[in-house]
């Protein structure tokens, strides 16, 4: 009976990618390199190319999340499943036991990758070699189809016009679905600014409206000031015009008097003249 040949133990490193073999050769892929959650994951040659190559996302003591590489999706179970023949595909990352595997070594280096959920194995559906074969999980039953190489990936993996279109088309397709809610975190935004404008207003009002009661109250002593004040220049008015009016008369009667008696003097002189005066001699005297 020909020996195992001893496989070197792959240390796993969360920012390196990696290939995951089977027995027969054949690697772990996303089919079709579809970008879709949902997406198969099954047996093909290795051709170098991203969806071929994985990631290992530490999730604890030897737990991980497996990640491909072109869609950025994890290996996950179909519905969260935990029976034997359930199928494996891809899955957005979601906070989910159904996207966290085990990573057991064997004493030959190969390793057994086993859901943290249910504790059985990844397989190959019917134990079959060929392209397209799909995986399942099963009860640990120590066979081949059950057994696994890791290997860094080392060269730059291939590029193909065709996949980079599909990539690029589900991108696209992806922000597309991201509309509607961008719109409505852009009318919640609109509508949160409006309710604060409007609540900054009614404070504002507020306070105009209580500024203006202050103001109102205020009124009747400002009024009965402001009369007070009209009062006392009035006042003020009437006691200097008085004052002013006495003065005026006393200053008349003054000049008045002195007028008076200018006349008086000179009707006295007048008459006084006329006294002195010679009589004029009568006609024949």
């Amino acid at each position: 009976m020909a020996t195992q040949k001893k496989i070197a133990q792959t240390l796993i490193k969360p920012d390196a990618f990696y290939t995951v073999t089977a027995a027969n050769g054949r690697v772990l892929e996303v089919a079709d390199y579809n970008m879709d959650n949902g997406a198969r994951i099954q047996l093909w040659d290795n051709v170098d190319a991203e969806w071929q190559q994985w990631s290992f996302e530490p999730a604890g003591e030897s737990v991980y999340r497996i990640k491909n590489r072109f869609t950025g999706k994890y290996l996950d179970l179909d519905c969260g499943g935990v029976t034997d023949g359930t199928r494996l595909h891809q899955w957005e990352g979601v906070n989910a036991s159904s996207q966290l595997w085990v990573v057991e070594p064997t004493n030959d280096g190969r390793v057994k990758l086993k859901s943290n959920r249910s504790g059985k194995c990844l397989d190959v559906v019917g134990m079959s070699t060929e392209n397209g074969t799909p995986l399942q999980i099963w009860g640990d039953v120590g066979g081949e189809n059950q057994l696994w190489t890791i290997d860094v990936v080392t060269r730059k993996p291939r590029q193909r016009a065709r996949a980079a279109a599909a990539k690029a088309k589900a991108v696209a397709a992806a922000a597309v679905k991201d509309l509607p809610a961008a719109a409505d975190a852009t009318v919640e935004a609109a509508a949160q600014a409006v309710k604060t404008v409007k609540k900054t207003a009614k404070a504002a009002a507020g306070k105009t409206v209580k500024a203006t009661k202050a103001a109102a109250r205020d009124l009747p002593a400002a009024a009965d000031a402001t009369v007070e004040a009209a009062a006392k220049a009035v006042k003020t008015v009437k006691k200097t015009a008085k004052a002013a009016a006495g003065k005026t008369v006393k200053v008349t009667k003054a000049a008045a008097g002195k007028a008076a008696r200018a006349v008086a003097e000179k009707a006295e002189q007048k008459t006084a003249a006329k006294a002195e005066k010679p009589a004029a001699p009568k006609a024949g005297e």
